[in-house]
């Protein structure tokens, strides 16, 4: 009864005001917590499945495929159970609480290497690498969905998504300079070994960290419509007539296509290109460092430029970098990882951008078709960032296996793939999204359409 009195009086809050730093912090908390687990995936688990589990790069791609064609029925299907959810604990909180267990047992399962067959051995992957993506959308699409239930107003959105991605990349900086290491160490040498007991760590963490987003964090936005019934099909095509969600969906895609795919070439790239398997954890690292910069620099940008300005900028600029860096080549370490460094603050600031983005395109959404549909619209980023990361690290599977690779015998075809993989698909990516966000428009009265909604 006193949860439930809580929760009251929060939803009575002013929806438009200011939120406690210590709430921002406990929010942005929840995406260390989610990246404990989706680091290892988008910057380990290629690696892990071909020099260690022992499948095919070909094999590791296609299984990254098929498994996420399951996620285009799984995230709206998660996103619509969130819209119906009612509890003490609001719609999206109840999730954050009772879920992080399940996500640490299916993490640990996935980084096991049981002694099968080949064969035995893809089927135990397919099993535990599609649990896996099921049970990180029951926890991360609630906890994405939660943010726009937390405020209406676009600079608190930019500041609960800058300090979430500074949560992300907090944990992929760990994840990153830590995981060899550990996995060395736990396993006295042997990575089968280290890897489950590396994973089981970070899950134990995580799992004490969802627990602090849920006692932080509170949800203030309540509709005045919440007993007006849409139906599925209805809802659906409402949400495909919302251009300016279609538009951070597709440029939400992007930014995760680029992150998979740099960060499964990148391991591969530094160990067979340059030639220096050692400094494999330092580039890592130094990646997501600059990605924590960015969304360092995005809580200061977005309030003042606004997110698609500032985006299209950051973007452009980031571009223009990544062709350098295709076209320098590894003769000068020092220029390289300064250029590399600069690159990637300009793509990390991309992430909080895309977040705020999505939330005013809910706003717009209940001010256009009256309902709100937070887990719906929301699922959008969850699959986004599952299929993103999945094309990405198929694409770099695929491509070595075309190319020739062979972990005992890299061949000069093979570290041309990486290199192409590393730095000129980004190219592409990268402009694509300063293309896209050049007609997505609603920041320019995303201010109205609040005044609206609160009259």
């Amino acid at each position: 009864m006193a949860d439930a009195l809580k929760e009251t009086e929060v939803q009575g809050a002013n929806v438009t005001g200011k939120i406690s730093t210590k709430e921002k912090i406990g929010y942005g908390i929840g995406d260390i917590a989610s990246n404990f687990v989706w680091g290892m995936v988008s910057s380990y688990l290629l690696f892990f499945y071909t020099d260690i589990f022992g499948i095919t790069a070909a094999a590791a791609g296609t299984l990254f495929i098929v498994t996420r064609l399951w996620d285009a029925i799984n995230d709206p299907l998660m996103g619509i159970v969130i819209d119906k959810t009612k509890s003490k604990h609001g719609k999206t909180r109840p999730y954050l609480l009772y879920l992080p267990i399940p996500l640490a047992v299916i993490s640990v399962l996935t980084f096991i290497t049981p002694s099968f067959s080949e064969g035995g051995k893809l089927v135990y992957a397919y099993i535990t690498y599609t649990l896996l993506g099921m049970a990180f959308t029951a926890i991360n699409l609630p906890y994405a969905s939660l943010m726009p239930r937390m405020t209406r107003d676009s600079g608190e959105k930019a500041e609960l998504n800058s300090y979430r991605g500074m949560g992300r990349t907090i944990a992929t900086i760990i994840v990153a300079a830590a995981t060899l290491p550990l996995a060395s160490l736990l396993g006295n040498g042997d990575e089968k070994i280290g890897f489950p007991i590396t994973m089981g760590i970070y899950s134990v963490v995580a799992t004490v960290l969802y627990f602090v987003t849920f006692k932080s964090c509170h949800e203030r936005v309540v509709p005045k419509n919440t007993d007006k019934l849409v139906s599925l099909g209805q809802s659906v095509k409402d949400m495909m007539k919302n251009r300016s969600w279609s538009l951070v969906s597709i440029s939400a895609t992007l930014w995760f296509l680029r992150s998979g795919t740099m960060n499964a070439a990148l391991i591969y790239y530094i160990k067979y290109y340059l030639g220096q398997p050692g400094m494999i954890p330092f580039y890592l690292t130094l990646l997501n460092v600059a990605n924590l910069l960015g969304t360092v620099l995005a809580f200061f940008v977005l309030k003042r430029w606004g997110s698609r300005n500032s985006s299209v900028i950051m973007y452009a600029i980031a571009t223009v970098l990544f062709i350098v860096l295709y076209l320098l080549g590894s003769d000068s370490t020092i220029l390289f990882s300064t250029l590399f460094f600069l690159a990637n603050i300009l793509v990390g600031f991309g992430d909080p951008a895309n977040l705020t983005m999505l939330g005013d395109s809910i706003d717009y959404h209940e001010w256009k078709f009256g309902n709100r549909l937070e887990g719906l619209l929301t699922s959008s980023y969850s699959f986004s960032l599952k299929v993103g990361v999945a094309i990405g690290s198929s694409l770099v599977g695929f491509a070595l296996g075309f190319a020739g690779y062979d972990p005992a015998a890299v061949t000069d075809n093979a570290k041309d793939m990486m290199k192409m993989l590393t730095f000129g698909f980004p190219i592409i990516i990268t402009a694509l999204q300063v293309i896209l966000l050049l007609f997505y428009k609603l920041d320019k009265f995303h201010h109205k359409i609040i005044e609206d909604l609160e009259s």
